[in-house]
Parts: C-alpha cells; structure tokens; sequence
C-alpha cells in the first residue's frame, strides 16, 4: 500500500519520507524552523548605560550605539523559540536547549528605535532530506530608566565611611596619590561586582571621607592604602536600625591613617 500524505496527498515516493504523516513541504510549512515576538522591549539606565535582560541588570561594555545594538541582539536572542522534535512532538524551546540550528542576527538603528534581523537554517527531524530556513525581524523599543545602582547612588546610599587621614594634613600632592590608588582599586572591584560604588567623597581634616556602597569595599580600599604606604587601620560600627527581617543593621567606619 502506498503511503501518503494526510495534508496533501503527496505520495510517498513522489515528495520524499514521509515525517509524522506529512510530506517533506507540509512538514515544514506546518513546523516553522523559529517562532520569534513582533517586538521587545529592553530597559536601558539613562545614567550609566546598563541595560536589563534575564531578571538582572548588565553593564555595557561602552556606553554607546553599539553597546545598545549588542544589547538589543541578546535580547532578541533570549526571545527566539526554535522547532525540536521531542517525544510528545515538535515543540518550541529556547536556542539554548536546542541543536542543529545556526541562527544568525544583525542590528541596525531605525527612527523608531533598534531593528534586528534573524537568519536560521537547520533541521528540525532527521527524516527531513533538506534543511529549513527561515528568516524574521524583531523591532526593539528602548525604554530610558534608571538601574538599581543609579538609583541607590542619586539617593546617597552608603553602608560604610572610610576616613582617610595622615599624621598631619595631607599635601595636595599626597592627596592626588592617594585618590590615584583609590580609584585604581575601586574600578578593580567595581570590575568584579557592579554593584560597587561610591557614593560621595569629602574633604576633611587634611583627608578623604569616602561613602561606599559596602563595608566590603571600604575595607577592600583601606586594604590597598595599608598596602602602598603602610597605613595602620581601625574599625568602628554604629546601630542605625534593622532589616525587614528583624537583623540589626550597621554602619562601619574605617579610618585609614597614613605615616
């Protein structure tokens, strides 16, 4: 008995294996290679560049046109469904989970924001004699916002003072050196954890008070000054108060004396 195609009738013989009943073309036009959205949105902080994907903010890698065009394609990319065969049937998965799937994108600027094109080819059943191909585009609205961090630096957020200070008044000479080091370290750890910042420096009694983030960097900074010039250091908390889970909560200061 010959076999056939149940959409079209195409014999067997004529179109090729037959893959779940259908011939090679309603196969393919009945299972597109990707499914993608008509548009996404991608979170972009005004202030410092960072863009919002998977739950979690990023840091570009330079606040630009191009970071926003490399951004909009890992968005994009995260969005794209692709075609596998599994026990249950064809069903759509993330490009991660999937294999035998070359997906390529390119991204331009558009008046109405950022537009990225996607070239897929492969193969969704090992049945099928020819890959699949399928082509889309996805426009990206940006929306201006502000990050976490931003946030949590406009509104002078700061968990711990470190105080730098010498025997006597620091020359404006030291000063320059000692702010060199700081910054040198900051940018280091900031590197590591984006959530590091400082909040506000002062000038004050021949030294620097500087509002960090965490008592993590400010220890990490009066580390690097022990370091360079031998600075000795010492270590104070005060109580301000309690989390919303009940634990106390304090406010370290670090004093940092160079000789």
């Amino acid at each position: 008995m010959q076999k056939f195609c149940y959409k079209c009738g195409a014999l067997e013989e004529e179109k090729g294996p037959l893959i779940e009943g259908l011939c090679q073309d309603c196969f393919t036009s009945e299972h597109p290679l990707i499914k993608t959205p008509d548009q996404v949105e991608l979170r972009v902080c005004g202030q410092c560049g960072a863009y919002f994907l998977n739950n979690k903010w990023h840091d570009p890698r330079e606040k630009s046109e191009l970071s926003l065009l490399r951004a909009s394609e890992e968005l994009v990319h995260s969005e794209i469904k692709v075609a596998q065969v599994q026990p249950t049937g064809v069903r759509y998965v993330n490009l991660e989970e999937a294999s035998g799937i070359d997906v390529e994108l390119e991204s331009e600027s558009v008046p109405q924001g950022i537009k990225v094109g996607i070239r897929a080819r492969g193969k969704i059943h090992e049945s099928q004699e020819s890959s699949q191909t399928a082509e889309g585009v996805v426009r990206v609205k940006v929306e201006t916002t502000t990050c976490d961090v931003c946030s949590r630096k406009s509104a002078g957020y700061y968990e711990a003072i470190l105080q730098v200070r010498g025997e006597a008044p620091l020359s404006r000479k030291r000063l320059r050196e000692v702010y060199q080091v700081l910054e040198s370290t900051f940018l280091e750890e900031q590197s590591r954890n984006r959530g590091e910042f400082v909040s506000k420096i002062e000038e004050k009694h021949g030294g620097l008070d500087l509002y960090t983030s965490s008592t993590t960097l400010a220890r990490r900074l009066a580390e690097a000054l022990k370091e360079k010039y031998g600075a000795k250091t010492d270590e104070s908390s005060k109580l301000i108060g309690q989390t919303s889970d009940g634990r106390k909560k304090y406010r370290v200061s670090i004093v940092a004396r160079l000789p």
